[in-house]
C-alpha cells in the first residue's frame, strides 16, 4: 500500500511540475509580463498603443495653448475640441484594449506593426513646454499641431484599412475627418500664414 501511495505522489508531482513549466516559453501571459515580439501584437492593439499617447500629447499641447491664451478664436475652438474629443477617444480605446486584450496598460509604440515609419507618426514635434514658452502662441500651436495631426491621420488611414474590429475602423475614419478639417484651419495660421 505504501508503494502505491509513493507512486501516486510521484505522478502528481510530475503533473504539477509539467503544468508549471509552460510559463517560460516566451509567450505573453495574461498579465503581459513576458515581452511579446512585435509580430505577435495584433494591429488593433498596436494602433491603440500608439494613438493613446499620441492623443495625450495633443491634449497637453492644446491645454498649454489655452493656458497661454490663444488669440485666434478658431484656434481656441480647435484646442478645446482636441481636449474634449481626444480624451473621449482615449477612454474608448482603453476600454476596447481591456475588453479585447485583457489590460488597459499600453505596450510600446510599434511602427512596424502599423506599417508607418516612426518619423511619420508625428510624435517628435515638440511639446507643451515649447508652446508655454512661445513668443507667438497661435503660430507655434499651429506649427506644432499640424505635423502632429498628420501623424494621427496617417495612423488612422492605416487603421481604416487594416483594423480587425469595426469599432476601430469607424473611429479611424472619424479621426481622419476631424483632424484633416482642423489641419486646413491651422494652416492659415502656421508660419506667419504660409501654407505647409
Amino acid at each position: 500500500m505504501r508503494k502505491i501511495q509513493l507512486i501516486v505522489v510521484a505522478v502528481l508531482a510530475l503533473v504539477v511540475l509539467g503544468a508549471c513549466g509552460g510559463d517560460d516559453d516566451g509567450t505573453p501571459n495574461a498579465s503581459g509580463n513576458t515581452t511579446a515580439s512585435s509580430s505577435a501584437v495584433p494591429f488593433d492593439q498596436a494602433f491603440i498603443d500608439a494613438m493613446v499617447p499620441h492623443h495625450r500629447s495633443a491634449i497637453a499641447m492644446a491645454k498649454a495653448a489655452t493656458t497661454r491664451g490663444l488669440t485666434v478664436p478658431e484656434l481656441e475652438t480647435i484646442a478645446n475640441d482636441i481636449v474634449g474629443s481626444q480624451q473621449r477617444e482615449i477612454d474608448q480605446m482603453l476600454g476596447w484594449r481591456e475588453q479585447w486584450y485583457g489590460s488597459r496598460t499600453l505596450g510600446p509604440v510599434l511602427p512596424e506593426v502599423l506599417g508607418i515609419p516612426e518619423s511619420e507618426l508625428g510624435m517628435d514635434h515638440g511639446g507643451a513646454q515649447e508652446i508655454l514658452e512661445a513668443t507667438d502662441v497661435d503660430m507655434t500651436f499651429a506649427d506644432m499641431m499640424i505635423p502632429h495631426h498628420e501623424g494621427a491621420v496617417g495612423m488612422a488611414e492605416a487603421a481604416a484599412e487594416k483594423a480587425q474590429h469595426q469599432e476601430v475602423k469607424e473611429l479611424a475614419q472619424e479621426i481622419v475627418a476631424a483632424q484633416e478639417r482642423e489641419i486646413a484651419v491651422m494652416e492659415k495660421h502656421a508660419g506667419g500664414g504660409m501654407q505647409h
